[in-house]
């Protein structure tokens, strides 16, 4: 009989809950797999068939089942306790939780990724088969700890990843706010300022003439400045700001990062152009 000791509830009514859910499906269709039972935090599958069918049918199907359970109904709850124990991100944690969760299943954009975020799920299953095959009674925490210490590590390095991620959003919702605060109220430089995107941004007024980088540096405002890991012929938000056009017309064929910034910042001042549009383009 091959046994788990979960010593808590949850984990053992939301397995048992699942492989009999399973079992009734293999009953109808005439397959016997033994019986499966809990008491207290236990779980236990008492099955009669040959050892063959234990480790080529029964073995991998556990695996299976504990792996998903694990990295679908309990990694992030890991993930959060990592955030508020470890890190000390109590009152965040909720939201900090959202952003791992969208790191580990790829779904953020422009944050470097440990490749291993995308293999956890393979590594978590290999290991709980081997943990099943070489024992027929499993204490889950010492589990957790030991034999799957690689793949907690791996979700801390997630809440640590999420917490810079969330750091870096609230400063850079905070810097939007300060360009916008300072464009309603600063006296407008120029009515219109036409901006082409490109590795060197090109900055020209209403008439034709270019803004060069002299006039540029001595407009600008350096409480604005957020990218000052650039060189300054490279900066594009804040120079388009501490000039405070009445309109802005931007030039790229795509809506990249720094197209989106300059539209949550001048809004409705802001009108986005194809770089076939530019006005001195063939100047």
């Amino acid at each position: 009989m091959f046994s788990i000791d979960f010593a808590n509830m949850e984990d053992t009514n939301n397995v048992m809950d699942t492989i009999s859910n399973d079992q009734h499906k293999w009953e109808r269709k005439g397959l016997d797999t033994g019986k499966v039972m809990q008491k207290k935090g236990k779980f236990f599958w008492d099955f009669q068939g040959t050892e063959t069918e234990w480790k080529e049918g029964i073995i991998p199907y556990l695996a299976s089942v504990l792996s998903d359970y694990m990295t679908d109904h309990q990694e992030l709850k890991w993930i959060k306790n990592y955030i508020e124990d470890t890190f000390y991100y109590k009152d965040e944690s909720e939201a900090i939780t959202d952003i791992a969760q969208t790191l580990l299943e790829g779904e953020k954009k422009g944050v470097l990724r440990t490749p291993l975020f995308d293999k956890r799920k393979h590594f978590v299953y290999n290991e709980l088969k081997k943990e099943i095959e070489e024992k027929k009674h499993i204490q889950w925490q010492p589990l957790l700890t030991f034999r799957l210490g690689t793949y907690h590590q791996l979700l801390m390095e997630a809440a640590s990843k999420a917490i810079d991620e969330y750091k870096w959003e609230q400063e850079y919702q905070t810097m939007v706010e300060s360009c916008r605060h300072h464009l309603k109220h600063a006296e407008e430089q120029m009515n219109i300022l036409h901006l082409l995107l490109k590795e060197k941004p090109l900055f020209v007024d209403e008439h034709g003439h270019p803004i060069d980088e002299w006039t540029r540096l001595h407009q600008l405002e350096h409480s604005l400045v957020f990218e000052k890991e650039l060189p300054f012929e490279y900066m594009v938000i804040s120079p388009t700001v501490s000039l405070s056009p009445r309109r802005l017309h931007v030039y790229s064929d795509e809506e990249n990062g720094t197209v989106q910034t300059l539209e949550m910042i001048f809004q409705e001042k802001m009108t986005l152009h194809p770089v076939k549009e530019w006005p001195l383009y063939e100047k």
